[in-house]
């Protein structure tokens, strides 16, 4: 029998579920509002629930694949050092474990035929939403060294910068590898992507660059990553390799 919203969230505040249930159905309810699941339509009922957090407990229990253990997927000092055929398991927002592997051609993805996932298995449109996010951002920046997939691929700044967050990388120099590809990237504060050849290009540039032709002098400085630097005698800067030269990180003050 189907009931409403308003229904379902009394008879779940009588039971002693625990917090991460109650969450669960709140978000579960707020996607039936929005018409986001065809399954659920304009209403929910307590067997959907019930099998949504059985499913959240059952990809929770899942410590081991074929004999090889599930890793936390963070990186180590701003580095997703990533093994093809592992498997690595991420959080959602709702708190549903995400489990990925990576093949051979950079695909980040999860792999629900290994998890023993039948075509019944459902999660909450959000979890997956979100699963699908982070698998195509972690899949773009493996596969492709340009930044182009990340710039093209549907994300607000703020998502990228939050994803990788999640991840445990933090805005500076990343890199993401796998068995087969390693890339490495610069990350803005403001959640932009730029690939190293590129960060590495405009330094060079500002580095060539005779500034005192622009009405700068030696008084003018140069702020990048925290960083103060001056023009030398002859008005060129002179930024080592390696920083993050580029205009959306860098303050002048003439």
């Amino acid at each position: 029998m189907k009931v409403n919203n308003y229904s379902i969230l009394n008879r779940w505040r009588n039971c002693n579920s625990n917090s991460a249930n109650s969450k669960l159905i709140k978000s579960a309810n707020n996607l039936v509002e929005k018409k986001l699941s065809a399954q659920m339509n304009d209403s929910i009922n307590i067997e959907t629930s019930k099998k949504l957090i059985a499913n959240m407990e059952k990809l929770s229990s899942i410590v081991e694949i074929d004999r090889k253990k599930v890793e936390q997927l963070v990186s180590d000092n701003n580095v997703l050092n990533l093994s093809n055929g592992s498997f690595y398991k991420l959080h959602t927002s709702n708190g549903t474990t995400a489990i990925f592997t990576v093949d051979d051609n950079g695909n980040a993805y999860m792999p629900f035929n290994e998890l023993g996932l039948d075509e019944n298995f459902t999660l909450t449109p959000t979890d997956y939403n979100e699963i699908s996010k982070t698998s195509r951002l972690i899949s773009s920046l493996l596969q492709d060294s340009s930044a182009f997939l990340v710039r093209t691929g549907g994300y607000s700044n703020k998502e990228v910068k939050d994803i990788l967050g999640s991840i445990g990388i933090k805005p500076g120099w990343f890199e993401v590898k796998s068995s087969s590809q390693d890339n490495k990237f610069y990350l803005v504060d403001n959640g932009l992507v730029y690939p190293e050849y590129q960060v590495e290009a405009e330094r060079r540039a500002f580095n060539q660059r005779n500034w005192f032709n622009d009405g700068f002098t030696t008084d003018s400085v140069f702020t990048i990553e925290g960083k103060h630097y001056k023009l030398d005698k002859s008005g060129h800067l002179n930024v080592p390799k390696g920083v993050g030269c580029i205009m959306d990180n860098t303050v002048i003050k003439k």
